[in-house]
């Protein structure tokens, strides 16, 4: 008997896919666990469930659990429950766990009606019962949905310290891209398109006109990988890319007010104003509101001493 060499590549499922698949299995044990419960209670009032019946309940119940993933999944992306932003975070996510366990009590009940009842509305009485009795454990049910994709987007997330460290004569090229997660999907994000960029905690958050994209990394080690030409360090946790300005205010403070396209007001600190200050002057000497973008050489010429721009 002979066997091949070569075996067959295991499918490459998408992210999506993988997701969803995992959440429709957290439902299925989150509905067996409170399935013994529903057989007591029916025991006590005297009626006999049929196993054909809970079994499609509890299939058709975990289904529709699955449909909140993209919701989920981009909840705790778009408002990360870590940083310093995570009390707001936290009040975002349960507005939107009510929202999504009352969606999910609503649709139940029009669903029971439609399979169960043969009738195309439920009762206000059945959909009233099912809020006293499920709304609670769909919140809590939820809120661990989010806890579990938040520590899965922890864990997979690059950290900085994870970069090669590798000694080498020849230095590091620049990043052009980096990988963001959207709506639980990797994208290729081309730098040239940020604006600026702030630190949220343990993420920067890149900015794109009103959009924002964040990534696990600290703002120090974020900027050390950054093209020193095109971005400038204004604050110790601001980031911004010089071809976006287009105006330079100084303020009474020593500090400095950069202006960028569509009305975003930037503050730069005084201790950044030497590299900040050599891009008003270029901007006053080309008068045109063109955004000035200073040559690597200007660029090593206007840093204070000992320091780099992105530093």
């Amino acid at each position: 008997m002979t066997t091949s060499a070569n075996r067959a590549p295991m499918p490459h499922w998408p992210a999506w896919v993988r997701a969803h698949a995992w959440v429709m299995l957290y439902w299925l044990a989150f509905l067996l666990v409170l399935e013994p419960g529903n057989i007591l209670r029916a025991t006590q009032a005297g009626q006999a469930l049929s196993w054909s019946h809970e079994t499609i309940r509890i299939l058709v119940a975990a289904l529709l659990g699955t449909t909140v993933t993209t919701a989920v999944l981009t909840l705790v992306e778009r408002f990360p429950l870590r940083g310093p932003r995570r009390r707001r975070h936290l009040l975002i996510h349960a507005a939107g766990a009510a929202g999504l366990a009352l969606a999910l009590v609503l649709v139940s009940c029009v669903l029971a009606a439609w399979v169960f009842a043969g009738r195309w509305l439920p009762s206000w009485d059945e959909i009233r019962d099912q809020l006293v009795g499920n709304f609670t454990l769909l919140m809590v049910a939820l809120a661990a949905l989010a806890a579990l994709a938040q520590a899965n987007l922890h864990r997979t997330a690059l950290p900085a310290s994870t970069a090669s460290t590798a000694s080498t004569a020849k230095p590091a090229q620049p990043l052009t891209h980096v990988e963001v997660k959207r709506r639980g999907q990797l994208l290729s994000l081309p730098l040239s398109e940020v604006d600026w960029i702030e630190a949220q905690g343990n993420y920067v958050a890149l900015h794109i006109g009103a959009e924002q994209y964040l990534l696990r990394d600290t703002i120090s080690g974020f900027c050390a990988r950054l093209d020193s030409t095109r971005f400038l360090r204004v604050h110790r946790s601001m980031i911004v890319a010089t071809d976006r300005i287009r105006k330079v205010e100084a303020l009474p403070n020593s500090d400095m007010l950069l202006h960028l396209p569509r009305g975003v007001t930037l503050r730069a600190s005084r201790n950044y104003a030497t590299a900040v200050r050599a891009i008003a002057e270029r901007l006053a000497a080309r008068g045109d509101g063109a955004p000035a973008t200073p040559s690597h050489a200007e660029f090593e010429a206007m840093s204070d001493p000992g320091k780099r721009p992105c530093q």
